[in-house]
């Protein structure tokens, strides 16, 4: 039976969460309704779980989470971020017609970047970033997804997603049950603005791992001057130069494992090199511990070198058709992490490493998608469920790092940006925006980033950059770099046996620059003042939550005469009656401020500028 016709059973409400139960007596299928509200904020999730109680298997077929209604009548236009590697984040904005329009991903390991599970609704024109309705929501999957929009001949839209269909089915067996991932929606009042100051205020109050409240630690990885080339020796004759910038953090990236001197072997032996690491990891986590610094690692669980130790052990581990050769990517194969005895593998490793290095920072990646997604070897029945038990799978793992292991920080890199949804959210606290940190490009990828995600998981691209830039040779001054650094989770990214004693005098500037705003930047709304995608220049203000501060960051490339000067820029969210005083030394009401507005000096091309405001108690 392809369909099912459900009757209400009964209700309850515990806490702010609603369930109402439903069934189909001829299927013998009781679907759960899940509604949760999320104290006070004009949020909503809802989900279903699916209970097979007949005799026979039931298959699923379609795995959608919710569909949400809006009035027919009107111009309905989207929103949704979009992108590749390297450029994620891109705002897209279409107006919905008769055909549907489907935000969909199919490469399985994530769910970003190419289109983030997310979609955004206002009436055409009606909505800017400070005012107007918007609607949106967001899915809790890091994989395949659909979300699919309709609006037939002018009529209500409907906006209905899930696991994505493609080649996926998840059979219940009798007394099985089955929960989709929450689909979170909600209505901001004023603008997009106002949208993501909802999605901060859940994220920051309710959805981010708790107890992990701390500032997050300015960070040196050793991917910067070394890449693979990395030993014991080398880190630790590099560390008293971090600790002299103000690094809280060292991170040893790729390329400690056994013979992983390049991406072409040593993926899966999760073991420090002995040769470069003669004493183990553990050397250069005393080293750090023993400077006041913490200590960090990369790992990239989900995949295997074909020359690597745990290829030769376990080929059936891999994704592969069998009838084919494998596909390689980055010299690399996808574990299959649908498979249980690969998750527990990997949560094995995973806590030796932690416990015996020890760590106080973990970050994940992942550097490639699905090309043959086969399961030749599969459970009866569950071959086309790899997609979903590899997501379920990913989370379980992160699910028990974070409890058995409550105070390791966990970073969420995804070939760059790959995995920005809120499946992750619950699970990692830095975000690795973009593999591209070039400042000029960050003026587009940090817009799209912020509209769904605060500053405190802010990382990756938008550290203190190198110049030129590797992405494009682009030559950029330093000062640029240095307050680009200061909009996320910083990193320094420039080698400090290579720069200048007068560099490095500015970045360790920057760094305690930063340290003294860090709380206020890492615990505010970012509002998008100007848009890169509309002039040559980008303004950021970031307001404090309990809006008693602000900073305004300014960002410029590509101005000519005819775009200076910039007009007076109106601040947003201020407390009207409260009088706020910049650093410089200007005080204006907050209701001058955002009525009359303040003046920006940018020079005409990579031009940055930060100003301070804080309310006359707070000085």
């Amino acid at each position: 039976m392809s369909s099912l016709r459900l009757k209400f059973v009964n209700h309850s409400i515990e806490n702010d969460h609603l369930t109402v139960v439903t069934r189909d007596e001829v299927c013998g299928v009781t679907v759960a309704l899940h509604y949760r509200g999320w104290a006070g904020l004009p949020l909503l999730s809802r989900w279903l779980t699916v209970k097979n109680d007949g005799n026979g298997t039931v298959t699923l077929e379609r795995m959608k989470s919710a569909a949400w209604h809006l009035p027919g009548g009107r111009n309905w236009r989207l929103t949704h971020l979009a992108g590749r590697w390297g450029c994620e984040y891109q705002r897209n904005r279409t107006l919905l017609g008769p055909a549907p329009v489907v935000l969909r991903n199919t490469r399985l390991t994530c769910a970003a970047a190419q289109q983030v599970p997310f979609f955004a609704l206002d009436e055409e024109g009606s909505a800017a970033e400070e005012d107007g309705d918007v609607f949106f929501g967001a899915l809790h999957w890091s994989g395949d997804f659909e979300i699919s929009l309709e609006q037939p001949s002018g009529g209500p839209v409907s906006v209905t997603g899930g696991i994505g269909s493609f080649d996926t089915e998840w059979p219940l067996k009798p007394g099985e049950s089955f929960e989709t991932p929450h689909f979170t929606a909600g209505l901001s009042r004023g603008g997009f603005g106002g949208m993501s100051a909802i999605l901060y205020d859940w994220q920051l109050d309710h959805l981010l791992p708790r107890g992990k409240s701390a500032p997050r630690p300015v960070i040196y990885n050793s991917w910067y001057p070394f890449e693979f080339n990395v030993t014991e020796e080398k880190c630790l004759d590099l560390l008293p130069l971090c600790a002299d910038l103000g690094v809280e953090l060292f991170v040893i990236d790729d390329g400690w494992m056994p013979g992983r001197v390049s991406d072409k072997k040593g993926l899966g032996d999760w073991t420090a090199d002995p040769e470069r690491f003669p004493r183990g990891l553990g050397a250069v986590a005393k080293a750090c511990h023993d400077r006041g610094m913490q200590f960090g690692l990369w790992v990239e669980p989900e995949m295997v070198n074909e020359d690597s130790a745990l290829y030769r052990a376990h080929p059936d581990w891999v994704i592969r058709d069998p009838a084919r050769p494998p596909t390689t990517q980055r010299n690399q194969l996808i574990l299959n992490l649908a498979r249980d005895d690969v998750r527990d593998w990997a949560i094995a490793w995973l806590d030796r490493l932690i416990d015996d290095t020890p760590l106080d920072y973990l970050k994940w990646d992942m550097n490639r998608y699905v090309t043959e997604a086969a399961w030749p070897d599969a459970p009866d029945g569950m071959k086309r469920t790899l997609s979903v038990r590899y997501i379920e799978n990913l989370y379980a793992i992160l699910r028990h790092l974070n409890e058995k292991h409550p105070g390791v920080l966990f970073e969420n890199c995804a070939s760059g940006g790959g995995r920005a949804d809120f499946g992750m959210a619950p699970f990692t606290d830095r975000i690795n925006r973009s593999d591209n940190a070039d400042p000029v490009d960050l003026m587009t990828i940090h817009e799209g980033f912020t509209m769904l995600f605060p500053p405190r998981v802010c990382g990756g691209a938008g550290n203190i950059a190198p110049s030129p830039h590797p992405i494009h040779g682009r030559e950029t001054p330093l000062k640029f770099r240095l307050i680009w650094g200061m909009t996320g989770s910083m990193s320094i990214g420039i080698d400090p046996k290579k720069a200048s004693e007068a560099e490095l005098s500015k970045i360790r500037e920057a760094v305690g620059e930063y340290k003294r705003l860090r709380a206020d930047l890492q615990d505010a709304y970012v509002i998008r003042v100007a848009s890169a995608a509309e002039h040559p220049y980008a303004l950021f203000q970031y307001l404090r939550r309990d809006r008693k501060a602000f900073t305004l960051f300014a960002f410029a490339h590509g101005m000519r005469q005819q775009d200076l000067p910039l007009p007076r820029l109106r601040m947003r969210g201020l407390i009207p009656e409260k009088v706020y005083r910049c650093e410089d030394g200007r005080t204006m009401t907050g209701e001058a401020l955002m009525d009359i507005g303040v003046t920006v000096g940018l020079e005409a091309d990579c031009g940055a500028k930060m100003d301070v405001w804080r309310a006359e108690e707070e000085q």
